[in-house]
C-alpha cells in the first residue's frame, strides 16, 4: 500500500538551496514546454511568421512590435525589450532591436527568438534561458543556435565585453 505524501510538507522541508534548484528547473521545463508549442505552430519561424508569433497568447505573454532603433539598448545587446507606451491598454511591449538587423531576415527572426524568454518573465531571464528557448523555436541543439547567436551579434557590432566581463546578450 502507497503512503500518500503531502507535497506542500515536503516543500517546507527543502532547504533554500534545493528549493531555488527546484524553481529553476521547473522554469527551464516551463520555457522548453512553451518552446515547442510555438515551435509547433510556427516552424519554420521566418520572419513573415514573426507577426503572428508575436501577438499569439499561447507564445508571447504581452503583444510585442519591433522596432529597429537602439532604445535603451546597452553596447553589448542587440535587441531590447521595453514597455510600448502606444500600447498600454493592451500591456504591449516593444522589442527594440540594433537597426542593422532591419535588412537581414534571418538575423531578426534569431534575435526575436532569443528575446521571447525575457520578454515573458523579464529579469528572471538568463541567457542560458534564451538559448534554450530560442534553439527549441528554431529547431537546433543549443550549441549550434549559441554560434549563430555569437555570429549575429559580431555582425551587428555588439560589444563582447561590458566593464571586463563576458557580456550578456539577452540581459544586463
Amino acid at each position: 500500500m502507497k503512503v500518500a505524501t503531502d507535497p506542500i510538507a515536503d516543500l517546507r522541508r527543502l532547504s533554500e538551496t534545493e528549493l531555488e534548484q527546484l524553481g529553476q528547473r521547473s522554469l527551464r521545463d516551463h520555457l522548453l514546454a512553451q518552446a515547442l508549442v510555438a515551435h509547433q505552430k510556427y516552424a519554420p519561424v521566418t520572419v513573415d511568421k514573426l507577426e503572428a508569433l508575436l501577438h499569439d497568447p499561447e507564445c508571447v505573454r504581452h503583444p510585442t512590435r519591433l522596432v529597429f532603433e537602439f532604445g535603451e539598448m546597452a553596447r553589448h545587446q542587440f535587441a531590447q525589450p521595453d514597455i510600448d507606451c502606444r500600447e498600454p491598454e493592451q500591456d504591449g511591449r516593444v522589442l527594440y532591436l540594433r537597426p542593422l538587423l532591419r535588412d537581414q531576415p534571418e538575423l531578426i527572426v534569431q534575435a526575436v527568438a532569443y528575446m521571447i524568454p525575457l520578454l515573458n518573465y523579464g529579469d528572471i531571464i538568463t541567457d542560458d534561458h534564451c538559448r534554450l528557448y530560442g534553439a527549441t523555436l528554431l529547431g537546433l541543439m543549443e550549441d549550434q543556435y549559441y554560434d549563430q547567436i555569437c555570429a549575429l551579434a559580431d555582425t551587428v557590432g555588439a560589444s563582447s565585453q561590458v566593464s571586463g566581463q563576458p557580456a550578456s546578450a539577452c540581459c544586463g
